[in-house]
């Protein structure tokens, strides 16, 4: 998988972005039309289901529902295992979620990251982080993996709190860059800043 500074593409089948997520082999048995049926070439739209993420089977409804998945996946030379959906509850906000977890293995420990659907219904959004020699941070959403429908040029914003030693506010940004790229990847162009959007 090619990576960009600030942006990556995803593909199916394939590993996703940015260490974002990694299909399943299960995921390689998929119904590809259903698939090629998530991209609309005249309008230039893609439908992007949880299921690319989470690397599990897709029926081609148009639903953000958040299967079943207890899977280990490999990119390059690293592990990583992706588990869900549970229920977790925020230690700040105390707010309950639904959530998948990551857990990405490393040689000076696990990093364990949380996610769960934003409350724009617009992608995916981290709410935990904890990494070895890090100060643990958890978050109020974000704008991580886009999921729904997009269209190629469409930039969609997510405004949220970081807590860690201190609260923050931060905006996480997504451009659809090519709706259709080389295997049906979508090339997309991902930023995180302290500013909030600018509207047009």
């Amino acid at each position: 998988m090619r990576w960009f500074f600030g942006w990556f593409k995803i593909s199916l089948p394939g590993l996703l972005a940015g260490g974002l997520a990694l299909v399943s082999t299960s995921a390689l048995a998929l119904d590809i039309k259903a698939w090629e049926e998530s991209i609309n070439p005249e309008t230039k739209e893609r439908y992007i289901p949880v299921e690319l993420w989470a690397g599990a089977e897709w029926d081609g409804k148009r639903e953000l529902r958040m299967p079943k998945v207890d899977g280990t996946y490999s990119h390059r030379t690293a592990t990583y295992q992706v588990k869900g959906p549970t229920e977790w509850k925020h230690p700040v906000t105390g707010k309950v979620f639904v959530v998948y977890e990551r857990i990405n293995p490393g040689k000076d420990g696990d990093k364990s990251q949380i996610f769960t659907i934003n409350d724009h219904q617009t992608g995916l959004g981290r709410l935990f982080d904890g990494r070895p020699g890090r100060d643990t941070r958890t978050y109020s959403g974000g704008l991580k993996f886009p999921l729904g429908l997009w269209k190629e040029g469409e930039s969609k914003w997510f405004v949220y709190k970081v807590w860690d030693t201190r609260e923050t506010q931060r905006t996480e940004t997504i451009t659809i860059k090519q709706i259709d790229f080389i295997y049906q990847a979508t090339r997309i162009v991902w930023n995180s800043t302290g500013q909030p959007p600018t509207q047009k």
